[in-house]
């Protein structure tokens, strides 16, 4: 009090707070309404509302089509000229009357005589966007695989059921049959991604666990060199032709010889109809659809995809917070320029402006591979800016307006997650931004009543692509684990599973793994969970010390066998899905863990490529769950991916270490066995092998 007394005389009332507030450090009063009246102060408005304009437009969800609009009109205004040579062959309407045959059900006898011709004319590569799933006429099946086998540079399509992309969530992918991938033994996932809207993005943009797809496999055998870390890859489109010479399938058989010399021969389905509203099998929109109101075949699109690979041409991103500096940048500088001019001027040098931006937003994709969402700046932020810089004349400091002008109650702008993605769940408190993302949902960070931090995952029912079935399946698999998390060390242990929610979701809270990094409490979304695959990354040579294989892999198969005892298997063992809680590792991602049923009720294909037994073996038995354990064990001892399995490296073989590595691989060898008979039997017999060793 005595403090407060001694600044009574520097203290001078103010009856208004929003005129003025009091500095008690012995300075002058300042007001609002002299900041307000500042020579300056219109402009830093008018800079910081185009600054916050911009980036709402570049957070908000409902913003998505100003960064689509970016990227297409990239193409309206210019596109590179392609050099190479590439050929479609279109599988079209017109061919199939001509040649007999129908076009959704290509005569194998036709694709053996196109077959010949490119073996004749040297082609150097040719590229199925065709299904071989299944076998037809022996004879034409035997004289097909000949064929490829003669031509040897063959790639084949395999397809994906679902449209699951990303995240730790298992892609079902059905490969060729056996008899054309031994005959052209080279093959890679066609997809396409989402369907009925304008194909933006690679997909997948990186290999699917060891899997390419058909354009990385293609560009591979023709010498390109693919980055192998995850990032996300834009197409670049070549026009609304694709920079590509497209001919129809009766036409390609009776070219002249040589034609084909020396160029990539591209061979799938065209609609019958180009007109996008009309829904087809294998037809998708480009954004060039926007302008031509013409869809194409997917094997243009793939074909595209393989020129930016081969050429390196694909279009990237910034770092999101890259792109929030550069909209910070323009909002200021378009927030200040506008303010500096009059009316009349401020019309015409924004219509400049907007070109300009327009120009250096198309001339980086040009002239480099990244590209910037453009029309946020040229659609919003300079509007914005324009607006401002018009009314400000009318705000005169001083004037009547001015003085009489009320205050506006102060409104916080709130940014609200879209419907369906934070879960209802009062009795935590979730920390944002969510820790990880899949195909089926979301996981976040959370705090119980008590402190304790633990993880919440929440699955949505949308995610499933209007499936029912398995988001029910997903739900049922929780409840049948949940009893028996607590039972043994190495489960994850489940604390809660809610009902499932009227908007279309549900969700689980389990024990929180282990951090990569100490001291993440005090922020934690710094969290970043330690799992097996990045222990894995981190490793020399993306292998771990023998020792430490066998110690993880002993309690793996504990738990495992725990589990098997109970009458459940988990279905999708890999070392992403392992997770370390207070340094044990402990299986994780149990969405998919289903009862125990005998081989001949197995209906359901699930779990990961690489880590599921080879065909005509079922996955979701007992024995595939040890199948994959033994192909983990594989992958983090040896360093290498499951689909160079039993391939071992050579430094591996040579290092001092080979001797502790043997009797993993007996191991391996026998948990991986292609033979039922010769593999373990049980989790048990495993289990009791890997003791001996320790």
């Amino acid at each position: 009090m005595a403090a407060l007394s001694a600044h009574k005389s520097l203290v001078k009332p103010c009856t208004s707070f929003y005129r003025c507030f009091t500095i008690v450090d012995g300075k002058l009063p300042v007001t609002f309404r002299g900041l307000k009246d500042h020579k300056y102060f219109p402009t830093a408005v008018g800079a910081a509302l185009t600054v916050l304009c911009g980036l709402l437009l570049h957070q908000m969800p409902g913003a998505q089509s100003w960064i689509d609009a970016s990227y297409d009109y990239l193409f309206r205004f210019s596109s590179r000229a392609v050099t190479n040579k590439v050929v479609v062959v279109q599988m079209d309407e017109a061919s199939a009357q001509a040649l007999n045959t129908e076009r959704l059900s290509w005569d194998r006898e036709l694709q053996v005589q196109l077959l010949n011709k490119l073996i004749e004319d040297a082609c150097p590569l040719v590229v199925f966007d065709v299904r071989f799933e299944k076998e037809r006429e022996s004879k034409k099946d035997e004289a097909l695989a000949n064929a490829m086998r003669h031509h040897g540079r063959v790639v084949l399509a395999a397809r994906t059921i679902g449209e699951k992309i990303e995240g730790a969530d298992p892609a079902q992918i059905i490969p060729p049959h056996q008899r054309f991938v031994e005959a052209a033994t080279n093959w890679g996932i066609a997809m396409l991604y989402p369907a009925g809207a304008p194909i933006r993005q690679h997909c997948p943009p990186t290999p699917m666990d060891g899997f390419p797809s058909l354009p990385q496999t293609s560009a591979l055998l023709t010498g390109a060199k693919l980055d192998s870390d995850p990032e996300e890859q834009w197409i670049r489109y070549y026009g609304d032709g694709g920079g590509l010479d497209c001919l129809s399938y009766r036409i390609a058989l009776t070219k002249p010889p040589k034609f084909f010399q020396n160029r990539i021969v591209f061979i799938g389905n065209k609609p019958q109809s180009d007109d996008p509203d009309v829904n087809e099998d294998d037809k998708f929109r480009t954004p060039y659809t926007s302008w031509t109101g013409r869809a194409v075949g997917g094997v243009e699109i793939l074909a595209t995809e393989y020129l930016n690979l081969v050429n390196n041409e694909w279009l990237r991103r910034a770092p999101k917070n890259v792109e929030r500096m550069v909209l910070g940048f323009f909002g200021i500088i378009l927030g200040i320029g506008f303010c500096l001019f009059g009316r009349a001027a401020t019309l015409g040098i924004g219509i400049g402006a907007a070109l300009l931006l327009t120009i250096i937003g198309v001339s980086l994709s040009y002239y480099t591979n990244y590209w910037f969402p453009w029309l946020i700046v040229v659609g919003g932020q300079l509007p914005c800016a324009l607006a401002w810089a018009i009314m400000v004349p009318t705000r005169v400091p001083g004037s009547r307006q001015a003085e009489e002008k009320k205050p506006t109650p102060d409104r916080t702008i709130r940014l609200n997650f879209p419907e369906g993605e934070l879960p209802d769940a009062p009795e935590y408190e979730v920390i944002t931004p969510e820790i990880g993302k899949g195909g089926f949902g979301k996981v976040w960070i959370v705090r119980n009543a008590i402190g304790q931090w633990q993880a919440l995952k929440a699955v949505y029912e949308s995610n499933f692509g209007g499936n029912r079935g398995p988001y029910e399946a997903e739900f049922k698999g929780l409840q049948r684990y949940k009893p028996v998390s607590e039972k043994h060390p190495g489960l994850l242990r489940i604390d809660l599973v809610s009902k499932m929610k009227e908007a279309g979701y549900f969700y689980y809270v389990m024990e929180l793994g282990d951090a990569q990094a100490p001291g993440w409490e005090k922020q934690p979304k710094l969290y970043k969970p330690k799992d097996l695959e990045n222990l894995r990354k981190q490793a020399y040579e993306r292998r771990l010390p023998p020792k430490e294989c066998l110690r993880i892999v002993t309690m793996l198969a504990d738990g495992l066998n725990f589990l098997h005892s109970q009458g459940l298997i988990h279905r999708d063992i890999k070392p992403s899905n392992v997770i370390f809680v207070q340094g044990r590792p402990k299986l994780a991602d149990v969405g998919l863990v289903a009862n125990i049923r005998p081989p001949d009720q197995v209906h359901t294909l699930v779990g990961t490529l690489g880590y599921m037994p080879p065909r005509p073996e079922k996955p979701g038995t007992p024995q595939a769950d040890i199948y994959a354990l033994g192909m983990l064990l594989y992958v983090i001892s040896t360093g290498r991916d499951p689909g160079l399995f039993p391939d071992l490296s050579t430094t591996l073989i040579e290092r001092s270490g080979h001797a502790e590595f043997l009797p993993l691989n007996k191991i391996i060898l026998k948990a991986c066995q292609p033979d039922l008979d010769k593999r373990y039997q049980s989790t048990t017999e495993m289990l009791n092998d890997l003791k001996e060793i320790n």
